[in-house]
């Protein structure tokens, strides 16, 4: 596997993209399947600044998923890859653990998923708000799981998102690097 150079420039999403897509290679090899925790755990925190991005309302959101990363980190201390780490768990009959690796593994794919339709939505729209990717991301991911209390929060949060422009501009991503990113999804 190669070796992503990072450079003090470099913008953020096109170094997630980069991970993202060694790790989908990795997967895809002919080799068994196998993901390390250590560098899945890599590429879920560049996701961190995509959150900061849309606003301190959302600070809470990345806080949660910050937390979540580190509880891969630390639920798989004693095991290197995400597939040993859910077997462990199965065989420790642990799994249904709220703070089980395994559930806060399915809430950072939860949230990797909110953040690709984010994406997909405002690439594909044409105006220069985010609040309608946003809520459609929401509602398609992690409204069924949430309570009252958590909903109305979010719905409060939404009013407060950057515009588009802001949020692409916040990502240094001009014309170009959207057609690239467009293609990944």
């Amino acid at each position: 596997m190669a070796t992503v150079v990072k450079r003090k420039d470099e913008r953020i999403l096109t170094r997630l993209a980069d991970e993202f897509e060694q790790l989908a290679a990795q997967l895809n090899s002919p080799a068994p399947i196998t993901m390390e925790i250590g560098k899945f755990t890599q590429a879920c925190r560049l996701v961190s600044p995509l959150i900061r991005h849309l606003g301190v309302a959302m600070k809470f959101a990345d806080v949660e998923y910050s937390d979540m990363v580190s509880g891969i980190e630390k639920a798989g201390m004693s095991v290197n890859t995400l597939e040993d780490l859910l077997d462990r768990e199965i065989q420790q009959n642990t799994i249904k653990r709220h703070s089980s690796g395994s559930r806060i593994l399915i809430r950072v794919k939860r949230s990797l998923e909110m953040f690709k339709i984010i994406f997909e939505q405002t690439m594909a729209s044409s105006g220069n708000s985010i609040m309608d990717p946003v809520k459609t991301a929401y509602k398609q991911v992690f409204y069924p799981y949430h309570g009252w209390a958590t909903r109305k929060a979010v719905a409060g949060a939404l009013h407060t998102l950057p515009t588009k422009s802001l949020f692409l501009k916040r990502l240094k991503l001009d014309g170009k690097t959207i057609l690239r990113h467009r293609l990944l999804f």
